[in-house]
């Protein structure tokens, strides 16, 4: 049975990825697709302390240097409609925090998406921290640069109809990763690979060298959520 989250004490002689169970909170188990990897051999043994990320569009977890893992996100917010004629001559403010905007003038001649688009990543310190397109509905989208649950975005035109009156706000998104706290043996008695149920943790007190498969962005995701790591 798949515990829930919390903070457990336990003992963890044997676990070398862990310093002690300071700050130790325990996820619920995964199911780690068939496909990941171990970078010690043999691949099919996913050892405890392996770092894993959901899988994109799937319940299913992966080794966190898998392709097929989902990635932090930035902040995204869509205007309400297509850009038209009426963003002609408009100021479109972007701000990463309250009161800290970069206000991006429209010329007259601004009457579409690609027209707007352009004008916005033209803005030298606009494009430092966003990025301007088109999403999938078709309407004007703006990114941050950095991804993750500490990006924020809030766009405000004084065209109310473009974001809204009081304009859009968004936040980023941090990727599940977790730690791996027991064995994902992805391999049958036949050889035949299999998915695995495995115990998480999604923080930590963590020695840095003993943890495989961690990455830059899933150290940082850890560390955000409270955990600490020893070199």
């Amino acid at each position: 049975m798949s515990k829930l989250p919390g903070v457990y004490t336990q003992e963890y002689e044997d676990r070398l990825y862990l310093v002690n169970d300071q700050g130790l909170v325990r996820g619920q188990d995964v199911v780690l697709d068939y496909r990941s990897s171990s970078p010690i051999t043999p691949a099919h043994r996913v050892l405890p302390g392996t770092v894993i990320v959901k899988q994109q569009g799937s319940e299913r977890f992966v080794d966190a240097a898998s392709d097929r893992g989902e990635r932090n996100q930035p902040a995204a917010v869509s205007s309400q409609a297509p850009a038209d004629a009426a963003w002609g001559g408009t100021v479109v403010t972007v701000s990463l925090a309250g009161g800290l905007g970069f206000a991006i003038p429209l010329a007259a001649a601004v009457n579409d998406n690609a027209t707007a688009i352009d004008a916005l990543n033209q803005s030298p310190a606009f494009a430092n921290l966003f990025l301007a397109d088109e999403d999938q509905a078709g309407l004007v989208r703006v990114r941050t640069r950095a991804a993750g649950a500490h990006a924020y975005l809030h766009v405000q035109s004084s065209l109310d109809a473009a974001f809204g009156a009081a304009g859009t706000a968004a936040h980023g998104l941090d990727a599940d990763y977790r730690v791996t706290d027991s064995l994902g043996e992805l391999r049958d008695l036949k050889g035949s690979r299999i998915h695995a149920s495995v115990a998480t943790l999604v923080a930590g007190h963590f020695h840095e060298r003993h943890l495989l498969h961690l990455t830059p962005e899933a150290r940082v995701v850890f560390a955000r959520r409270g955990s600490v790591f020893r070199s």
